[in-house]
């Protein structure tokens, strides 16, 4: 299995950092919306409102910090 397009992805709902998940992706399948749009998770729709992206050097897997809110 190729560490390239992998990824980990950091879920926050509404700001709580007690909600937070974490998905690894290790295929970089998972299509991520950018601030401002939307996706469903839990069964139920939220708005990206914040990204961040974390890397820690040269071959190491990025973090993907996706704050989402249901208030929109």
């Amino acid at each position: 299995m190729s560490a390239k397009g992998a990824k980990q992805i950091v879920y926050r709902y509404n700001g709580d950092e007690k909600t937070e998940e974490l998905e690894v992706d290790y295929d970089g399948d998972v299509v991520l919306p950018e601030p401002g749009g939307f996706m469903i998770r839990k069964d139920k729709q939220w708005k990206v409102v914040h990204r961040i992206i974390e890397s820690s050097g040269a071959g190491a897997i990025p973090i993907i910090r996706l704050f989402l809110s249901d208030h929109f």
